[in-house]
């Protein structure tokens, strides 16, 4: 008697049974029985009684151990885990601390349910172990059983079978016992109970392995959590949805921004040049306020203020320098009746005026600058000067708009201070407004 989930053994205990009934099986066939399921081919019978051939459930007895081990590991290692979730909630209290046990006791819950599978596993493996067997011991015992039927009639049978396939002996004879003995027992025993246990058993082998596979591909998947958050707030992560195929997105157009400020260059950072002042007569200009040029003031009299502070010093001292300059108005006449005079001086020049230093003497009388521009007088009239001859002003002749009147400074006031360097000393008054003092030195010009 073969051990017990011995396949091997068990199933070559029943051959000597199989052999008998394949034996009359072919001499069946010989004289004409037919059945798809036995006479298809020489070996059918054979191949029903083998489909179990190379089942090894010693093999899988030993992985039911396996299981039942890793079971009884994971159940030990959860007692161990849960008793530290104990130890975890005495020793780390607060939002945090409960955070911290709940995520103990999720993996002990999730190692619970492995454990379970674990042994899950191991019983349906040790059921299906049993079952093959049982399906393979009942399917060799039933060969054995339906051959024994026949112990008496078998030496008489077999030889009856050997004559007609093998063609020695009494042919007639034989034929005459396999017609009459043999083949009702075939179509009877094989066909129905023999032919009926090989195809239960196949069966049973087939729908025991998927009962098993089913089961455990049911199983829930286990998945421990990662302690990456451990909040109060924390849920467990969820599997990602599969991700669709990448759609190409048109660039987005680019907004400006606000303009930047370019970068200062050199000629940005260096001062504008002041410009020349024009070559022009300043003494017909008294007649006509509102002819000054306005380049004129800001750059060729002199004037450094900046701003509205400076500009209004700028027409300040050039009204004052417009005053002072008809003292000496030589040769200013001349030059807007000769064209030549403002040809040819450079009205851009760096320093067209040239002016004098304030220890020259002034100009003689009648003499004219050599290139034309307007010198500027002393501060005071020396002593013993010829004073000038009171010329009548025309009635017609216009007066400045714009000129202020200063007031006559009272009887023993000090003298006013000096003028600042650069700048022309405003002229000796003697009493007189301006406009007293532009009627007497109109008509000197040109002399």
């Amino acid at each position: 008697m073969a051990d017990r989930l011995d396949v091997a053994g068990r199933l070559a205990e029943g051959l000597p049974a199989v052999e008998h009934t394949q034996t009359y099986v072919r001499a069946c066939h010989a004289l004409g029985y037919q059945h798809p399921d036995l006479t298809a081919q020489p070996s059918q019978i054979r191949d029903w009684y083998d489909t179990e051939d190379g089942l090894d459930l010693r093999a899988l007895d030993r992985d039911c151990a396996e299981l039942r081990a890793a079971a009884d590991a994971v159940s030990e290692a959860l007692r161990m885990q849960r008793a530290q979730v104990a130890e975890l909630a005495a020793a780390w209290t607060g939002p945090a601390g409960d955070a911290a046990v709940q995520f103990v006791e999720h993996h002990c819950d999730t190692a619970g349910v492995v454990a379970t599978e674990l042994r899950a596993a191991a019983q349906r493996c040790e059921s299906l172990r049993d079952n093959l067997w049982y399906l393979v011991d009942s399917k060799v015992a039933t060969a054995i059983a339906i051959d024994d039927r026949t112990q008496a009639q078998r030496p008489a049978w077999l030889g009856a079978a050997a004559a007609l396939t093998t063609g020695t002996g009494d042919r007639l004879g034989a034929e005459e016992a396999v017609r009459e003995q043999v083949m009702p027992y075939v179509d009877n025993e094989i066909r129905d109970d023999w032919l009926t246990t090989m195809r239960s058993t196949r069966d049973g082998v087939a729908t025991s392995y998927d009962m098993v596979t089913d089961r455990m591909a049911a199983a829930p998947t286990a998945r421990f959590e990662s302690p990456g958050d451990l909040g109060p707030g924390y849920q467990p992560p969820r599997p990602a949805p599969p991700s669709a195929s990448p759609v190409a997105v048109a660039p987005a157009a680019a907004v400006p921004g606000p303009p930047v400020d370019p970068a200062p260059t050199a000629t940005t950072l260096a001062p504008a040049p002041i410009p020349a002042p024009p070559q022009q007569d300043w003494g017909s200009a008294l007649g006509d306020a509102a002819g000054m040029p306005g380049g004129g003031l800001g750059g060729g009299l002199g004037g450094g203020g900046d701003g509205l502070l400076g500009l209004a010093g700028r027409i300040v001292d050039a009204v004052g320098g417009l005053i002072g300059s008809t003292g000496d108005g030589s040769g200013v006449t001349d030059a807007l009746d000769d064209g030549d005079a403002l040809d040819d001086g450079d009205a851009f020049d760096e320093d067209p005026f040239q002016p004098d230093d304030a220890d020259d003497e002034p100009a003689e009388k009648g003499e004219a600058t050599p290139d034309g521009a307007v010198q500027p007088v002393e501060a005071a009239t020396p002593e013993g000067a010829p004073m000038p001859e009171e010329v009548p002003v025309p009635e017609n002749a216009p007066m400045p708009a714009d000129a202020p009147v200063p007031e006559a400074p009272p009887p023993g006031a000090p003298a006013p201070d000096a003028a600042p360097a650069g700048e022309p000393p405003p002229p000796g008054t003697d009493g007189k407004t301006p406009c007293e003092i532009a009627a007497d030195q109109l008509p000197q010009a040109g002399q």
